[in-house]
């Protein structure tokens, strides 16, 4: 094993609430969190419920929201203790400003090689060759970490095995469903797991 690929929202950071209610402000009560977690059962930008004016609504209130979180001190650790061992990277679907925002607030710039977010590819499949050919990475060199249904499909066509995590956007029945690696229940559990690679 030689890289980690992490996926931002709802592994490193809980982002749900604070994106489900920028989401009922733009798009109304009728927005239950159920249809919000649906969004992710597959790639976010090819939900056909999401036009690009909505993208560009949210992501203007949520950048100016992810200045104010704090990273949590234990997910912190362990990836200051990954980062000793391997290359770490970020594929997310979020903004690479919002990202590059949020690290830099919380003096943690130096962990990721590279940040892929929306910018670089609306494909998180297109961003996996990518950073493969850039860094001269193959599929059994990368585990990807994430916590919905949708990305796991993406690691699943890339090649790539994923563990799932089952405290972010999507609980463990609908990650079962993508039939990743592994579902784990914590962060110190994605270490142990990638240890045991």
């Amino acid at each position: 094993m030689k890289a980690i690929i992490f996926d931002f929202d709802g592994v490193i950071h809980d982002t749900f609430d604070l994106a489900y209610k920028i989401n009922v402000g733009l798009f109304g009560e009728e927005l239950t969190e159920e249809k919000y977690r649906d969004f992710f059962n597959g790639n976010i930008f090819e939900n056909k419920d999401l036009k690009k004016k909505d993208n560009d609504d949210f992501f203007k209130l949520q950048n100016e929201a992810f200045k104010y979180l704090k990273i949590d001190e234990n997910i912190k650790n362990n990836l200051e203790k990954l980062h000793e061992k391997y290359a770490l990277f970020i594929i997310s679907s979020n903004q690479e400003e919002a990202l590059n925002t949020y690290f830099q607030n919380n003096k943690f710039t130096h962990i990721f090689k590279e940040i892929m977010g929306a910018e670089t590819h609306q494909s998180k499949i297109e961003k996996f060759k990518y950073l493969f050919e850039k860094y001269k990475l193959n599929v059994n060199d990368c585990v990807f970490v994430t916590d919905t249904l949708g990305d796991i499909l993406e690691g699943n066509k890339a090649g790539i095995k994923t563990i799932a995590v089952d405290f972010g956007f999507h609980k463990r029945d609908r990650l079962e469903k993508g039939n990743p690696f592994k579902i784990v229940s914590s962060f110190d559990d994605v270490v142990r797991e990638i240890e045991k690679m």
